[in-house]
């Protein structure tokens, strides 16, 4: 605090200078944690989707799928690390963690198997595994999604996986969800209880 006694006679009482003052001890009182704008856990909720413009990760690139603060910020975390890595497994399997769906694993080159899910058109060639592909699997026991959360996260695997390469399936556990279109939504159990065919039966 300025002790005004100290200033000299010709300016002591100039109203000008007083309000300077008294505007300069007011900046002190002020909170500035608020301009920290990159202190991700502790900037105001609203700052957000601004954020998440400037670090790019807008949209499908995770912003649709997070669904609380947390993720949200979790994300703006992971975003320049997303962005060194993208194209590779290890960027899938973080933009995954990063908005609620931990445990991912990402098998590149599966094993073909003769079950149907292959055509004899030339698109394989039977060499025991399918290059140039790989398969998403998610936790069961800490990954419930929804039927519209698997659209999302079919995009945001699209986004930070590399061009060349193709999503041939999304799987919960053994689950396929790209052959049986069945979506785990968490009403149903890994226990024995239900037998998982692959086929959506309905009343």
């Amino acid at each position: 605090m300025v002790n005004k006694r100290v200033l000299p006679p010709s300016i002591r009482d100039d109203e000008l200078i007083s309000a300077f003052l008294d505007a300069h001890e007011r900046i002190f009182e002020l909170d500035l944690s608020v301009l920290l704008i990159h202190d991700f856990d502790n900037v105001l909720p609203s700052i957000l989707p601004a954020l998440s413009e400037q670090f790019l990760v807008t949209g499908y690139r995770g912003w649709l799928l997070a669904e609380t603060d947390e993720q949200k910020r979790t994300l703006l975390k992971n975003a320049i690390a997303l962005h060194k890595t993208a194209g590779t497994p290890h960027a899938i399997i973080l933009a995954m963690e990063s908005v609620g769906f931990p445990n991912a694993t990402v098998s590149e080159n599966p094993p073909l198997y003769y079950d149907g899910t292959a055509f004899y058109d030339g698109r394989e060639t039977y060499s025991g595994r399918r290059t140039g592909g790989f398969t998403v699997t998610l936790d069961p026991q800490k990954a419930p999604v929804s039927q519209n959360q698997v659209s999302l996260i079919i995009e945001l695997i699209n986004v930070w996986k590399n061009t060349r390469s193709e999503l041939l399936d999304l799987r919960i556990g053994d689950i396929s969800l790209f052959e049986n279109q069945f979506y785990y939504s968490g009403a149903e159990f890994y226990d024995g209880s239900e037998f998982y065919s692959g086929i959506r039966i309905t009343a």
